[in-house]
């Protein structure tokens, strides 16, 4: 059995102590300037509530981060909102020192049993070839997150994210877990807020604290890299949007996820 980062620092990190409810510890290891990524903390709250219900895959996942969540002790708690037949709801908080810190709804379903048209879809992104692009940001400070990752990006765009922005908010590449385990569901959240913000092409670089996240979950991938392109259309008094598509390496969309969030770069 492979022992993943991932698989420890969420599933094996947990320890149900009643109906819908679990001690967790908050790794350090998924930390942006000292702080757990927001994504990371969505994931572990993904993985417990999917304990409570009947059906495999979430489908829909938004999360409002209301307070500060730091590495250490901590408790999830989840209620189940509907068990159906074909659909379940879970309402999931995060809780630490005795406060809120991050709240979720989650809609859970079968993905391979749903069946219907399709299209038209949007197509990955179009990208070098992986040994024409660069790797992705640098460690800085005590930011942890990035070493649990790889990262390939266009020269223009990887010299964006470090410095020399394009002034264009976007970004595109690749990403994967560093140490081989392949991708999930229930591991998007930190794909779907792991990539350099858009707003780094403007030259706001620094702490980009997410508000609300929220995914929508289309397939189960297939091994390999992923494939990540977001986009922001408005900065307003600090705070900005950010859309992410995520495709797996057969070309087949995973997720697409909007964000709201601040810039505390004046």
């Amino acid at each position: 059995m492979n022992d993943y980062l991932f698989d420890a620092d969420t599933r094996e990190a947990l320890n149900q102590v009643g109906a819908g409810e679990w001690t967790a510890r908050v790794s350090p290891r998924w930390n942006i300037d000292g702080i757990p990524n927001g994504g990371y903390l969505m994931a572990l709250c993904l993985v417990a509530a999917g304990q409570e219900v009947p059906h495999p895959d979430p489908l829909s996942m938004t999360s409002h981060f209301v307070g500060p969540t730091m590495p250490g002790e901590a408790t999830v708690a989840s209620r189940v909102m509907k068990r159906g037949r074909s659909l379940s709801v879970t309402a999931v908080d995060l809780v630490q020192n005795g406060r809120v810190t991050v709240t979720s709804l989650i809609t859970w379903g079968d993905l391979p049993t749903f069946t219907g048209p399709s299209g038209p879809l949007r197509p990955p992104s179009s990208l070098p070839e992986n040994s024409e692009m660069q790797t992705g940001p640098q460690k800085r400070g005590n930011s942890t997150f990035i070493e649990r990752f790889e990262f390939l990006m266009p020269s223009d765009m990887a010299q964006g994210a470090a410095g020399r922005p394009t002034g264009t908010p976007e970004v595109r590449g690749r990403m994967r877990f560093a140490d081989g385990r392949p991708p999930d569901l229930m591991a998007v959240p930190v794909f779907a807020d792991g990539f350099p913000p858009a707003v780094f092409q403007l030259g706001f670089y620094g702490w980009a604290p997410t508000l609300e996240l929220t995914i929508h979950f289309r397939a189960r991938p297939h091994p390999g890299w992923l494939t990540i392109d977001l986009a922001s259309s408005h900065l307003l008094e600090g705070t900005f949007e950010e859309d992410c598509y995520i495709w797996d390496s057969l070309g087949n969309l995973v997720a697409m996820s909007r964000q709201l969030a601040r810039t505390l770069v004046g």
